[in-house]
């Protein structure tokens, strides 16, 4: 079965985000109104247009976008100099598990890149959360863990996540980012 082309999709979502109401309106699987917009990699700068557009039409989407958030903390703790400076003479893998990992834990319950969720917006119904950047935040941020933690601040404004990749639901969630990597996958 083929898939729908891209701007057919984009205009179910853009009638789907012109408001709150008209986005739950279907209902979710479970209490959450959390969705997934999965789109191919390839399409990323189309996409991009497109949420453009989408924030225009509505003043309530809220952009949060991963690798900007991940830029402002690093920022703000004062370890962009150190970062710039160990990045070309360090191995990837260490400075992920020594300094992004650290500094960015989503894992711990009070972090810095959580508390830029909570301290944007209100959790009143209000407003709709679009989580953007994925692919560029990865494999400092990731995506599911960004999801499940959430959950326990976004329970009344529906959180909307643009992923390049695919999101399926078969015996299990399944989230392949760029269509190569499972949710839990460090990039090889």
């Amino acid at each position: 079965m083929a898939e729908r082309p891209l701007n057919e999709r984009f205009i179910d979502l853009e009638d789907r985000m012109i408001s709150i109401e008209a986005l739950t309106r279907y209902g979710t699987a479970n209490d959450l109104r959390f969705y997934i917009f999965d789109y191919d990699p390839a399409d990323e700068i189309q996409v991009r247009k497109e949420t453009k557009k989408l924030k225009e039409r509505n003043p309530a989407i809220v952009e949060f976008d991963l690798y900007e958030l991940m830029l402002q903390i690093i920022e703000e703790e004062g370890y962009m100099e150190d970062v710039l400076r160990m990045e070309p003479e360090y191995d990837k893998d260490l400075l992920l598990r020594e300094v992004f990992q650290p500094l960015l834990s989503v894992e711990e319950e009070q972090n810095a890149f959580l508390d830029k969720f909570k301290n944007e917006i209100a959790d009143d119904g209000k407003s709709i959360v679009l989580i953007t950047g994925v692919g560029k935040a990865f494999p400092v941020v990731r995506s599911h863990t960004i999801l499940n933690n959430l959950q326990s601040i976004f329970r009344s404004n529906p959180v909307v996540m643009m992923y390049p990749g695919r999101y399926e639901i078969k015996e299990k969630m399944t989230m392949r980012l760029f269509e190569r990597l499972d949710d839990d996958q460090r990039a090889a």
